[in-house]
């Protein structure tokens, strides 16, 4: 299923850009999280439980961060597995600063498996939609500004 969509945050494209990079705004951003820790450069381990119909469980996630272009972009690929099934995600993370705002871009795919996918398509692809802005909503409230002066 496609999750695809924007977020417009009021700082610089180079704030928002430190907030997607950061694991204690990462953590806070996700939904659910309740531990996160980086196992190397841009690879994270989590915990993550989710109250969420069908999505409803503890997940042990893997979360990468690839390919990056700074400020620009990045691709963000996420593997969550739980007694319920999976949930796989991989999207490219584009920014675009169009004073005095940046635009997050987000445009990518999930899938899911086992009891989870047995779950409407429909209701799977608006709870994905749901908590993948959720996520970038709360990367934008996240965001510190620099102090000038």
């Amino acid at each position: 299923m496609n999750v695809k969509g924007e977020v417009y945050v009021e700082a610089t494209q180079e704030e928002v850009w430190k907030a997607l990079n950061d694991p204690e705004v990462l953590k806070k951003a996700t939904p659910g999280c309740k531990s996160l820790e980086e196992t190397d450069t841009d690879h994270y381990k989590a915990n993550i439980t989710l109250g969420i119909a069908a999505v409803r469980g503890k997940y042990e996630a893997d979360i990468k961060i690839l390919d990056k272009s700074k400020p620009d972009k990045y691709r963000l690929m996420i593997s969550a597995n739980s007694s319920m099934g999976f949930v796989e995600g991989d999207a490219l993370v584009n920014l675009e600063y169009q004073a005095p705002k940046t635009i997050i871009k987000y445009d990518g795919e999930a899938k899911v498996g086992g009891l989870i996918a047995g779950t409407g398509q429909r209701i799977l692809s608006g709870i994905a939609k749901m908590i993948v802005k959720d996520f970038f909503k709360k990367i934008a409230k996240n965001v510190k500004h620099e102090q000038v002066g």
